[in-house]
């Protein structure tokens, strides 16, 4: 068995052309096509069917056989399931509408999901964002595997994607809010490395934050791990440790009741870009570029709200 079927759909449109006008030459001015261009696409397609569809009469035209009879009603059915599946491909390519796969970085997704999808209903009442929260080596085999078309990451978890940076951020300190070195406007690494780091156990950002110490000139201290963005602030603010975030959230209290604050570090550390990521080669759909507006209103809301707090 073959997928190729040996004929198209412009030979069933001169088909079914022709046969309705019960002549060739005038369907060939209708087609904006030559009259032999014509007659022998009707002729091919009739070799590739093995049956004869048109008789051909000398001087008056031509008309259907019981074969062609039947057939026209088919390529009239395939005819119109083309122009409805063209339809549909250009209101997917022109439109903000149907379904968007996009992944998030799952410690992003707290700050920056909620208001996203508020924004998109706004904005956006036809689209429908399937939202996939992973790990970074995960949403990475959701971009490769088509499953995703958008990532909202960090620039060093993008791996070999198309990385689209939306906004530069600084690296803080979490601390207990009643740590004596949350008391100062700003910490230094040297400090905060002298007790454990609380860090989320994904082996790409705690790579990051080992390399952002050493390029300081700090050793990475002892690690305590979690798989919780709560479980890991919970475990600050019980003086378990020290943790580096790169998102604020809006509220110290913690689940269990304590509280934790975000320090300014002294040493001069580069930032990180927030952004999207997505595969080298795929062009970016109308749902996409959609997506990134909002995301970008979503960054600039708490942009502000940070700003003057």
């Amino acid at each position: 068995m073959t997928d190729h079927l040996g004929f198209s759909l412009t030979q069933l449109r001169y088909f079914v052309v022709s046969a309705e006008l019960g002549n060739i030459s005038e369907a060939a001015e209708k087609l904006c096509a030559s009259q032999s261009t014509v007659s022998a696409a009707v002729i091919r397609l009739e070799r590739h069917l093995g049956v004869q569809l048109l008789l051909r009469h000398h001087a008056r035209g031509v008309s259907l056989t019981p074969s062609g009879r039947h057939l026209l009603r088919e390529a009239r059915a395939l005819l119109g399931h083309a122009r409805g599946f063209k339809a549909r491909g250009d209101a997917l390519a022109g439109e903000t509408i149907g379904q968007l796969d996009v992944g998030f970085f799952f410690t992003i997704a707290p700050f920056l999901l909620p208001l996203t999808y508020r924004i998109a209903r706004e904005r956006h009442p036809a689209l429908q964002l399937n939202v996939h929260e992973e790990s970074a080596d995960h949403l990475l085999g959701l971009l490769q595997d088509g499953r995703c078309e958008l990532a909202v990451t960090y620039d060093f978890l993008s791996g070999d994607s198309r990385f689209h940076p939306l906004v530069d951020l600084p690296v803080y300190a979490l601390l207990a809010d009643d740590d004596p070195l949350g008391r100062a406007n700003s910490v230094g690494l040297d400090e905060l490395a002298a007790r454990p780091l609380i860090a989320l156990n994904t082996p790409a950002t705690l790579r990051h934050f080992d390399k952002l110490l050493a390029n300081a000139g700090v050793r990475m201290p002892q690690v305590i791990t979690t798989t919780s963005l709560e479980t890991m602030r919970g475990l600050v603010a019980a003086g378990s440790g020290f943790a580096l975030m790169y998102q604020r959230a809006a509220s110290g209290a913690t689940f269990d009741g304590g509280s934790v604050r975000a320090v300014e570090i002294a040493d001069v550390l580069p930032p990180s870009s927030l952004g999207v990521a997505m595969m080298p080669d795929l062009v970016m759909s109308s749902r996409g570029k959609a997506f990134l507006d909002m995301l970008r209103s979503v960054i600039s809301i708490r942009h502000a709200v940070h700003s003057t707090a």
